[in-house]
């Protein structure tokens, strides 16, 4: 039975026009797999569902969520600072699936860059070859971490720091190996691209979708996506069955 607990927070900063990293700190150790996210819960009395954000690192009983401040859930979250508190779940959802061997391309766009990093640093501990591939709109971040970890490639929407174009087109212009796994999150448009180039190269991929969520448990049947399984229609929910589905199949 998935809890929900209360963390206390350390550290809520800007590192980019509208995005924040928020440093939490739990009770207890977070076992948390590549790719899953929490629902974050906030006691203002008037937000009822939670917000479920990707989670960007797990480490012992330390959780990091990088999110954007869109809506009016994640703007009351961007004005918290040390030393308050909120509910936060067990991680949720499917996760990535790590090759035994290889290289790992991880593939994000926008706030589908933060669960990558996690991704990235479990990658890494297994010993397989690690590549990031990015796409930003124009200012970056978490680049300095992403560098720590393996080889970093950067696609700007203005040109402003490296490719200039979509990630996916740079990916086109770039060498990457034969033995290659691709795991990616973030915009349809972007997934959809790439999901098209690695039919086109012969590379597995999985990709994390982000839909609206209700309850985030499986429960309200709100964040359906459509499967072709074998030449089959099927509906998945994207927090249950998800947010990781096989790229191949998923009906974009």
């Amino acid at each position: 039975m998935k809890k929900i607990s209360v963390a206390g927070i350390k550290e809520n900063m800007l590192i980019a026009p509208d995005i924040y990293r928020m440093e939490l700190e739990l009770s207890e150790d977070i076992n948390a797999l590549p790719g899953q996210f929490v629902n974050v819960y906030l006691d203002d009395g008037a937000h009822l569902l939670p917000r479920p954000i990707s989670i960007c690192r797990a480490e012992d009983n330390r959780l990091t969520l990088v999110y954007r401040a869109v809506g009016v859930g994640t703007k009351i979250m961007a004005g918290l600072t040390e030393g308050d508190t909120l509910r936060v779940s067990d991680p949720l959802g499917n996760g990535f699936t790590l090759p035994e061997s290889g290289t790992v391309l991880l593939v994000g766009g926008g706030v589908g860059v933060p669960p990558m990093l996690g991704t990235a640093i479990a990658a890494k501990a297994k010993g397989l070859n690690v590549i990031a591939a990015h796409g930003y709109r124009s200012e970056l971040f978490l680049k300095e971490e992403f560098e720590r970890v393996g080889q970093l490639l950067i696609a700007t929407d203005d040109g402003s720091a490296g490719y200039h174009g979509t990630v996916v087109e740079l990916l086109r212009s770039s060498d990457i190996p034969a033995d290659t796994t691709v795991l990616s999150c973030g915009p349809k448009p972007m997934l959809k691209a790439l999901v098209q180039y690695c039919e086109e190269k012969g590379l597995p991929v999985q990709v994390s979708l982000e839909e609206r969520m209700g309850c985030g448990f499986g429960a309200c049947v709100g964040c359906v996506c459509k499967l072709n399984q074998n030449g089959n229609i099927v509906q998945k929910r994207v927090c249950k069955d998800g947010p990781v589905f096989n790229g191949s199949e998923v009906i974009f």
